[in-house]
């Protein structure tokens, strides 16, 4: 796989993936991670795009904290417009959310003694963030000389493969 993806305004796209090492008593197995998203407003404050993926979640299953830390540290530039936190706060860690309160909770269970992996541990661009992509980002990024957006698209060929099945596996037997 490509290790140079890049994002809408240039962060590249990083591996998410399980930090606490240690044994845990559950394996939560996701699709794949997930983005951080920031609402794209031009030069006059009018919204381009309403919730643009510009980042790689901090974190696996990420709660969406310090999303305007994160999006504010993206450089565009201001004949561009500008980046900030998306009206719908649900846009920055729903999945993180969802997880902890309607699984984990129930279940007895929070982070510290649960194991979390994806299936892609690298995030994917869903249908209207393509749309996004290839339209309004794609004209600022030739009006502005910005970089070419290349997070690919999902593709669920992705999870047949043997080499990430067995590096599950291996997270499996290391929980």
């Amino acid at each position: 796989m490509r290790t140079d993806y890049q994002f809408p305004f240039g962060q590249p796209l990083q591996k998410v993936v399980q930090k606490d090492r240690t044994p845990k008593k559950a394996f939560v197995l996701g699709v794949y991670a997930s983005a951080v998203h920031a609402r794209w407003v031009d030069a006059n404050g009018k919204p381009k795009v309403s919730a643009l993926a510009v980042a790689s979640e901090p974190e696996i299953f990420w709660h969406g904290e310090n999303a305007e830390e994160i999006i504010s540290a993206i450089p565009i530039p201001a004949e561009a417009g500008k980046l900030v936190v998306p009206g719908n706060k649900n846009m920055n860690g729903p999945s993180g959310k969802a997880l902890d309160e309607l699984f984990l909770a129930p279940l007895a269970l929070d982070r510290s003694n649960t194991w979390l992996c994806d299936l892609l541990p690298y995030s994917r661009v869903n249908p209207s963030q393509r749309k996004a992509i290839d339209g309004k980002y794609e004209d600022a990024r030739k009006e502005y000389g910005l970089n070419e957006a290349t997070i690919p698209d999902f593709d669920k060929a992705e999870l047949k493969s043997d080499t990430r099945r067995d590096e599950i596996l291996a997270e499996l037997k290391e929980s």
